[in-house]
Formats: C-alpha cells, structure tokens, sequence
C-alpha cells in the first residue's frame, strides 16, 4: 500500500497504489484506481475509478466502476461494465456486460453477451445468448444462438441455425442456413420480413415471409412462400402455394 488510506490485507506480492484502493488477497494483484479494489486471484488488475476484481487470473477492470468476477484474462474496458466469468472475453461498451464463455465481445452501449465463443453484440442495446461467431450489430437487435449468423437490422434477431443474416428493420430469421432477410440503409425494403428455416431463402418484400424450402425468393411485398425449391414470389399479396379459395 503507497497512497492514503490504500490497503493490502493479505496474500503475496499484491500492491494497491491509489488513495482508498484496496487488495484482500491473492497472489501479483494490483489495485490501482481511486477506490479499486481486488478481492483475490492471481495477477489481477482494477485500474479504473472504483473498479472491482473478485477473483480469478489476469482479469482487468479499466472502465469507471467496471467490475470482473472472475475467469481468466478478461477486460471490461467500458464504463460500469461488466465480466462475471469466462476467458478472453472484452467487454468495451458503457454499461455493457458478459456473462461467460470466451473470447465473446460487447462493445455497444448496454449490449450483452451471455456465453458462447467469439460473438460480438456491437449494436446499442443488442445482446447474443450464445453460439459461436455471432454478430448483432443492429440497435436491439438479437442472436440467439447457432453459428456465424448476423443480425444487422434495427431489432432484427436471429433465432439459430448457421450463417444466417437479418439485415432488415425488425425482420427475423428463425433457423436454417444461409438464408437472408434483407434490407439496406438505403433501402429498408424487407422491413419486417421473416423466414423461419430451410436453406438459402430470402425475403426481401415488406411484410414478406418464407417458411422453408430451398433457394425459394419472397421479392414483393406481403408474400408468402410456404415450403418447396426454387419459387419466386415477384407480385404484391401473392402466395405459394396459393389458396385455393382465393378468388380467381
């Protein structure tokens, strides 16, 4: 202890630096922000203003008030984040938090991720429950899970499956694989649009929506397309297959 009113109270070779920081225990843990404190662990660091580490090894609080509970090399950068465990994990955002898993990144403000392994909740407010290599970069936008999936419209959410992308305001994409619903910032034209499974679908159309199947296409707006391969709903209100009460 080098400053007023720090203090180490157990442990071996741990330092606190800064007026009222603190160390409890541990081994090579350092406390050197105004009010940091480490509980225990090894090789841990509370830069930050009133930053906490509770345990674990070669955690990091920089962020004002950030604090680590436990796990290994993680760093929770932005201001009152947060890191309860995992290895590797960065959480960068204002008030953003992780809660396991490695390597996983939530640099929005108020993004999460909850575990799984190289995911990253970019988008404010967006949040990812697991998987691998998932990215939500919208604002409140989701991925729930699988792999390699993105959710990139402003609350759009992919719910599972592989590579799947929401690119639309408020469109959604269940599961499956490599499908698409699409929008730009340009041009929202799949606000809305949904698919819910199957492989290599998209919806593009406003309100449009695609159940299943293989390389089927929803283009205009309020389509459907139910299942089957290769169909193309190109005119407003249509459907496929269609209803057979419908008016002719």
């Amino acid at each position: 202890a080098s400053e007023k009113y720090s203090s180490v109270t157990g442990g071996r070779d741990n330092s606190a630096t800064d007026w009222y920081s603190s160390v409890s225990g541990g081994k090579s843990n350092v406390a050197s922000g105004q009010f940091s404190s480490v509980t225990g662990g090894a090789s841990n660091l509370a830069s930050g203003t009133h930053s906490t580490v509770s345990g674990g090894t070669g955690n990091t609080g920089e962020g004002e008030g950030s604090a680590i509970m436990g796990g290994m090399d993680n760093v929770a950068e932005g201001g009152h984040s947060s890191i309860s465990g995992g290895e590797g994990n960065n959480s960068t955002g204002k008030l953003s938090s992780i809660s396991g898993g490695d390597y996983n990144i939530a640099s929005g403000e108020y993004s999460s991720s909850s575990g799984g392994s190289l995911n990253v909740a970019s988008g404010v407010s967006s949040s990812i429950s697991g998987g691998q290599g998932n990215e939500a970069s919208g604002n409140i936008s989701s991925a729930s899970g699988g792999g390699g999936n993105i959710a990139s419209g402003l609350m759009s959410s992919v719910s599972g499956g592989e590579s799947n992308q929401a690119t639309a305001s408020n469109s959604a994409v269940s599961g499956g694989a490599n499908n698409v619903a699409k929008g730009t910032a340009e041009d929202d034209a799949g606000v809305c649009s949904s698919i819910s499974g199957g492989q290599n679908n998209v919806a593009i159309g406003m309100y449009s929506s695609v159940s299943g199947g293989y390389k089927n296409k929803a283009k205009a707006m309020r389509t459907s397309i139910l299942g089957g391969k290769k169909n193309t709903a190109n005119k407003k209100n249509t459907h496929f297959p269609p209803n057979p009460n419908s008016p002719s």
